[in-house]
């Protein structure tokens, strides 16, 4: 053999090991390329689904913000409405008609008295004469023995019912107080079955 021979020998067998090396190096390329892509989808996918799943709740927490915010506004006008409500009332109390007036004190008196001889405190409304008809009537039909005390309570409407050291209130304060709680629920009771 030839040096010209061997030369060209040992050229065509760099050859084939260089297109070895060189096809090695391509597939090498080409499975880090699939690796790096798998990789780039799968972080991808990963970041879309984080997003997606903030961009939800944050879209859950202002829908849930909203609605508080309208439950918090139907609330506000639901005792707005309720305030005004028991202020008629009261007011429409206060300033019933003397008649009215009368016949009430004369259904509550003996409901709420436990000894028919307790002295009476009456509030700002009616005059005197007015309320001792009312003390004088009631000890007719009663049988009873009621006194009126010489002193006014400072309250609007009602009357204190004392003896000794018992004091029985059924001022218009006293049982708008009592009463409100219980009203209110039955009030919110009408408002959440609409």
């Amino acid at each position: 053999m030839s040096v010209e021979g061997i030369i060209e020998r040992i050229l065509a067998d760099a050859r084939s090991e260089a297109d070895k090396i060189l096809n090695n190096a391509k597939q090498e390329a080409k499975n880090i390329e699939e690796d790096l892509k798998k990789e780039a989808e799968e972080y991808y996918k990963k970041q879309k689904e984080n997003l997606d799943y903030h961009y939800r709740r944050e879209k859950e927490k202002a829908i849930l913000n909203k609605r508080l915010e309208n439950r918090k506004e139907l609330l506000k006008e639901r005792q707005k409405w309720l305030n005004d409500a028991f202020n008629k009332a009261y007011k429409r109390l206060v300033d019933q008609p003397m008649d009215e007036y009368s016949g009430l004190l004369k259904k509550l008196i003996p409901k709420v008295s436990a000894a028919k001889d307790e002295e009476i405190v009456f509030g700002k409304k009616g005059k005197d004469e007015e309320l001792k008809k009312i003390v004088d009537s009631l000890n007719s039909e009663l049988k009873s023995s009621f006194k009126i005390s010489k002193e006014r309570g400072d309250f609007e409407w009602g009357f204190v019912l004392k003896k000794g050291k018992i004091e029985t209130s059924m001022t218009i304060d006293s049982l708008f107080k009592y009463k409100r709680d219980e009203l209110e629920q039955k009030a919110w009771e009408m408002f959440n079955a609409s």
